[in-house]
């Protein structure tokens, strides 16, 4: 990346991480899920990840309020993901692409390190991920294959002599 880089950060998770909720909390259970799941990065190690690989990037947050007035010098302007995908990132993204220069690439440097361009193709793939993320369809998808599974499973070890 040439040019002044500015690196967006936001952690759309509580700073100290989520306690684990009681059991009648099942909204909250599943939030926890949700972030347990997403395993987000804290902002002093994506500032320490940002140094690493881009040393002269500014760092700013989404937490301060003229935040969008910060793009419009950049070149490049780097969101920084605390996970993998960038959960609760997509009102970031809409006000970058509103509040960049037209020229300005936009690129994502996420938790594990990877960064890649942010463009068209990227967003939709990325749309999809969350959407799986969010509602964990793949672990409700397998769940009956489980429910169904365990007991054959069981009562095959059980014939074999294995419980």
């Amino acid at each position: 990346m040439t040019g002044s880089t500015v690196a967006v950060f936001h952690n759309p998770w509580p700073a100290q991480g989520l306690s684990r909720p009681s059991r009648r909390e099942f909204g909250a259970q599943y939030r926890y899920a949700v972030w347990y799941k997403a395993n987000p990065r804290s902002a002093d190690y994506m500032r320490a990840l940002l140094l690493r690989r881009f040393p002269d990037a500014e760092w700013i947050e989404t937490a301060d309020p003229n935040w969008t007035g910060k793009l419009s010098r950049a070149d490049t302007v780097l969101l920084l993901y605390p996970d993998s995908i960038g959960l609760g990132f997509t009102p970031v993204e809409r006000a970058v692409l509103a509040h960049k220069r037209d020229f300005a690439n936009v690129a994502v440097l996420n938790g594990r390190g990877r960064d890649f361009r942010l463009n068209a193709a990227a967003r939709l793939g990325l749309r999809l991920r969350r959407v799986l993320e969010w509602t964990m369809l793949p672990e409700m998808a397998v769940l009956p294959v489980f429910i169904v599974a365990t007991p054959l499973l069981w009562a095959f070890d059980a014939m074999r002599g294995r419980t």
